[in-house]
């Protein structure tokens, strides 16, 4: 079986993402720069990989995938244990569950909408949009008080151990931690805090993301 690549940036939170499940499964996989800063997500090389200009894309024995939910599922389905989505239908869907709002909501409001003009914009010598992150504000909350609620008592979000969905959360909740903002919204959520203590002490945390 041939090692997996993947194509990104090593900062982009969906790359980590992947990158954080095939440490977890104690795959060996190369990362393919694709600068996101200069723009090389959007240039020809990388659209044949990704038609919208997204990151990360994959490959592996032949095969090439994009989206982020589906090349986890792949990575989990295709390499060994440890599993990394529940034994039961329940907390299989629970996993799901937390997946879809990460991608449908809580990625626009933590990354697009506030660490994005608060941190990277600024860094790039532009200024932040204020209304822009004010108006996020509110669905981060939303965001992180739904997933308190769906975390529950549990150690993560499939149960007791690891799941798919923990590490997409992780890495979107970092970037929104970096912000005073972010910061202010996980103090009112202490159990997502709780839950991100345990994950920094991961040996894929520390691999993948070894300043978080």
């Amino acid at each position: 079986m041939s090692q997996p690549v993947v194509y990104g940036d090593a900062i982009s939170t969906y790359v980590r993402s992947v990158r954080l499940a095939l440490e977890e499964k104690g795959v060996s996989h190369t990362l393919v720069a694709v600068d996101l800063v200069k723009g090389q997500h959007k240039e020809a090389d990388h659209l044949v990989r990704h038609p919208w200009g997204k990151m990360p894309a994959f490959e592996h024995d032949g095969n090439s995938f994009y989206e982020v939910s589906a090349i986890l599922r792949y990575i989990d389905e295709v390499f060994p244990e440890p599993a990394l989505m529940p034994a039961t239908p329940v907390g299989r869907i629970r996993v799901n569950q937390v997946m879809s709002i990460v991608d449908s909501y809580g990625y626009a409001a933590s990354i697009t909408n506030i660490f994005i003009p608060r941190v990277l914009v600024p860094s790039l010598g532009g200024q932040t949009d204020e209304a822009q992150v004010e108006a996020a504000k509110p669905q981060a909350a939303l965001f992180l008080k739904e997933i308190g609620r769906l975390l529950g008592d549990a150690s993560y979000f499939g149960g007791a151990a690891v799941s798919l969905a923990d590490l997409l959360v992780l890495p979107v909740l970092t970037y929104l931690r970096a912000t005073p903002e972010g910061q202010a919204l996980l103090a009112a959520t202490p159990s997502i805090e709780a839950w991100m203590g345990r994950m920094s002490e991961r040996g894929s945390v520390q691999a993948v993301m070894p300043a978080t």
